[in-house]
């Protein structure tokens, strides 16, 4: 009996050594995350689903729409990062008229809309910009959501004006984001930035402070950019040769990567997955402009007791359209009076016309609409030639009122105005570049290029010229004169033209290398509402003269 014990238990001993050696030899448990990325990108001030200019809904856009959406996958999923890529503060009527207001400067309804929503970060866009630093610096002291700029600096330092980088926990995973923006806010907004910030290369901060974000513990790395995958033909280069949309450069060059939410260029981009550096896949989302698409990249990370950090087992990415969805009704209500506020100030009349204004054909021939930004400049300037684009051929007015959202469509842009001295060689160069606008003809008909943006195609006034659109790209200029006499290369002419383009931005670099004449401190738009209002009605012969046209 004894001996039988002791066998039993001799036997459960050697069951227990086996069952914790078996327990030894096991793989450890693996813990498994999913993260969700949402992103919205370009607003500019699409915050109602509201066209302001026609005073109609808007079902295609709105913030609030993407809030909805937004608030669903919070409540269906455990870890969500909610991120913005810039442009918030400038290009309709909402974001332009409160932006404008006179001090003291209250927090603009916009960013009281992403606090509302809690967002993560956002990154600061070139349009930010618009309004001075002092602006931008109060509402990034005002709101409660972290701004980053890692590229932009205190001038003449490489000390970051504004915070680079966030790290968040989620699901015990540290997610790391880096905010970058496009350089060319140096170029266009000079005038508001020079001697107090700098815009240095995104690809050199990128391999600078990701590194920093892998110190600190984060797990995976997320590139929150102002700007596009790439160049296309008429966009401008940043300053000092920096690009303008360093998207793709950055993905492929800079080491730790995981993720990359693109802006700027106003694409849609989704279903994109790039190679970094080492083949480390980087999901790369876009998500259109004013609100027409959230961006959403999901990942599956794991690791195990004995693991030196989180992996990615899976990422994707899409872009999620809005377009028929319900506004999130909680933060309609809190929108309400700033919108009704809008709308009472665009529909206002600023002078009449007994005429019909039609800037259908803008692009293609001569006419009174863009002519009126014409007249106000050369004025504004005292210059003897005005150069500008047709920012729009959806707009008519007249006969009757001309209301401020007309001016709004006619010029959506915050450029103030600057007077160059300017070459006949410059001008000549200047409208040679303008005509690339147009890739030839076909079937009897201008072809636009491709990916060149209509705000790129100038006009000038106060010189007679002529495009030839079956003479070859740099020799389609066949008439250019000015006060009845051929233009030389060496004559000199004054030249009234915005703040964007005198600094060369589209491609037009011969402006660039123009004297600053005059710089007048105003935007555009306001100047030529000051025209209107001094003279109650206006005619088109009051702006009008034919001075160029297409031949095809």
């Amino acid at each position: 009996m004894i001996s039988t014990f002791l066998r039993l238990g001799t036997l459960v001993l050697a069951a227990g050594l086996t069952l914790v050696l078996l327990a030894a030899c096991a793989e450890p448990p693996t813990q498994r995350v999913e993260l969700t990325i949402l992103a919205t990108a370009d607003v500019h001030g699409r915050v109602m689903s509201w066209d302001y200019l026609r005073d109609e809904p808007d079902e295609a856009h709105g913030l609030l729409k993407a809030a909805s959406v937004i608030q669903r996958m919070r409540r269906e999923r455990d870890h969500v990062l909610l991120l913005d890529a810039g442009d918030f503060l400038q290009g309709n009527p909402f974001a332009d008229y409160f932006a404008t207001l006179p001090a003291p400067v209250t927090q603009h309804p916009v960013l009281h809309v992403m606090d509302a929503l809690d967002y993560d970060a956002i990154v600061l866009g070139n349009h930010e910009f618009n309004f001075g630093v002092p602006y931008i610096n109060a509402q990034v002291d005002l709101t409660s959501t972290p701004v980053l700029a890692g590229n932009v600096y205190h001038h003449g330092t490489d000390t970051p004006a504004y915070t680079p980088y966030i790290l968040r926990e989620l699901g015990g995973v540290r997610v790391g984001v880096l905010g970058l923006t496009t350089p060319g806010s140096a170029v266009w907004d000079r005038h508001h930035v020079e001697g107090r910030l700098d815009f240095g290369d995104g690809i050199t901060a990128a391999a600078r402070f990701v590194p920093k974000l892998r110190e600190a513990g984060a797990d995976i790395v997320v590139l929150l950019l102002h700007t596009g995958l790439e160049s296309r033909a008429g966009q401008t280069g940043g300053p000092q040769g920096r690009l303008e949309n360093f998207g793709r450069a950055v993905i492929e060059s800079v080491p730790g990567v995981d993720v990359a939410i693109l802006s700027h260029s106003h694409r849609v981009i989704d279903d994109l997955v790039l190679e970094g550096p080492q083949g480390r896949q980087v999901a790369v989302v876009q998500p259109g402009r004013w609100a027409s698409h959230l961006g959403e990249v999901r990942l599956t990370l794991e690791t195990t007791a004995d693991a030196e950090g989180w992996q990615v087992q899976s990422l994707s990415s899409r872009a999620l359209p809005l377009a028929g969805l319900d506004a999130e009704p909680g933060l309609m209500q809190r929108v309400e009076g700033w919108h009704e506020e809008v709308r009472a100030w665009v529909a206002e009349t600023i002078a009449t016309t007994p005429e019909a204004w039609d800037s259908r054909e803008a692009r293609l021939r001569d006419t009174p609409m863009v002519d009126l930004i014409q007249r106000v400049q050369t004025q504004a300037g005292d210059a003897q030639l005005s150069a500008s684009a047709a920012f729009t051929t959806r707009l008519a007015f007249g006969p009757g009122p001309i209301t401020r959202a007309d001016l709004a469509a006619l010029y959506p842009y915050e450029n103030t105005l600057m007077v160059l001295e300017i070459t006949g060689e410059q001008l000549r160069a200047y409208l040679e570049h303008a005509a690339g606008f147009y890739a030839g003809v076909e079937d009897g008909v201008p072809v636009v290029a491709e990916g060149w943006p209509g705000y790129n195609f100038d006009i000038v006034s106060g010189a007679d010229y002529v495009i030839d659109l079956r003479r070859p790209l740099g020799d389609r200029i066949t008439r250019l004169e000015v006060d009845g006499a051929v233009v030389r290369d060496e004559d000199l002419f004054t030249l009234a033209v915005n703040s964007y383009r005198a600094q060369g931005a589209g491609g037009y670099t011969m402006l660039a290398e123009a004297r600053l004449v005059a710089e007048i401190p105003r935007s555009v738009r306001s100047l030529i509402e000051e025209y209107l209002a001094e003279r109650g009605e206006l005619r088109q012969a009051d702006v009008y003269r034919q001075n160029w046209s297409l031949v095809y």
